[in-house]
């Protein structure tokens, strides 16, 4: 089953350009999915029009199985949310506790069930102690946590992330990929990820390659991966790993898929052995 199916879409901002090109592609229930390309290239456009926040021009979009249109619209927001890339811009509450509510309150959940939710998903994300924090006394890490609890609350079953570690340091970057990596094995989300973090792409089950609009690629991330220099004429990268594994195959060693340095360092002096 698939969680998102798109077909055929099209959208400009200037009626003159189009940002997505005629763009197709499939993600099955429970994957996660990154969609990767340049700055400009028409992926956070995708995103926006995934949720709603912009209204396609051509094509089809359907999340899990029902069109998305104006009349089904607040039934598809129940179904999928989005965390953007400055949660500043997501704050509602005067505290974390109250942020999280808001989402629920917006929602029609029961008031004397409300209390749980807050707290499950605070601890969900490690947040309980600062549930009666102002959010803008957090950090940058912390403020992304807090706005994937209130995302997580409304129990959705589809979240995507729209550069949504852009924003942070290298360790705040690493905490906040572990957590949606946890979140989406233990509570089965479906999960796509708009983002240049290529060590995350590995991560991922599927990748989508957009450029100039259109889909350019489309795989697991060791498929991808293979078009090293396609992803650099795209200025995109690929993990060190995989260009190591790629050179080492380009001379001729039989190297196999492990993106395990010990194992391929050991695959190497075996190699050299047997000259």
């Amino acid at each position: 089953m698939n969680a998102v199916e798109v077909r055929n879409l099209y959208y400009s901002y200037d009626r003159k350009k189009y940002a997505v090109n005629d763009v197709s592609f499939d993600i099955p229930a429970g994957s996660y999915t990154t969609i990767i390309g340049h700055n400009g290239s028409g992926k956070s456009t995708i995103a926006k029009l995934l949720l709603g926040l912009l209204e396609k021009e051509k094509g089809e979009i359907r999340i899990e199985g029902l069109d998305l249109t104006l009349e089904n619209l607040s039934e598809i927001r129940n179904k999928i949310g989005i965390v953007f890339q400055n949660p500043d811009n997501q704050f509602i509450g005067s505290t974390v506790r109250d942020d999280i509510a808001f989402g629920l309150e917006n929602h029609c959940f029961p008031q004397n069930e409300m209390d749980a939710i807050i707290e499950e998903y605070a601890a969900k994300v490690g947040m309980t102690r600062f549930l009666d924090s102002e959010p803008t006394k957090l950090s940058g890490g912390q403020k992304q946590r807090v706005a994937i609890a209130s995302v997580l609350a409304m129990k959705l079953n589809i979240l995507v992330f729209d550069e949504a570690t852009s924003m942070l340091d290298p360790t705040g970057r690493r905490d906040i990929n572990n957590l949606i990596n946890e979140l989406h094995r233990d509570q089965n989300l479906t999960v796509i990820s708009i983002t240049h973090d290529i060590e995350e792409v590995a991560q991922s089950d599927n990748v989508i390659v957009v450029d100039k609009g259109r889909i350019a690629l489309a795989g697991t991330p060791k498929e991808i991966f293979r078009h090293q220099y396609e992803l650099i004429g795209m200025k995109l990268d690929i993990p060190f790993i995989y260009k190591i594994r790629n050179a080492l195959k380009a001379k001729g060693l039989k190297v196999s898929d492990t993106l395990d340095m010990e194992r391929m360092a050991d695959e190497v002096c075996q190699y050299v052995l047997k000259k």
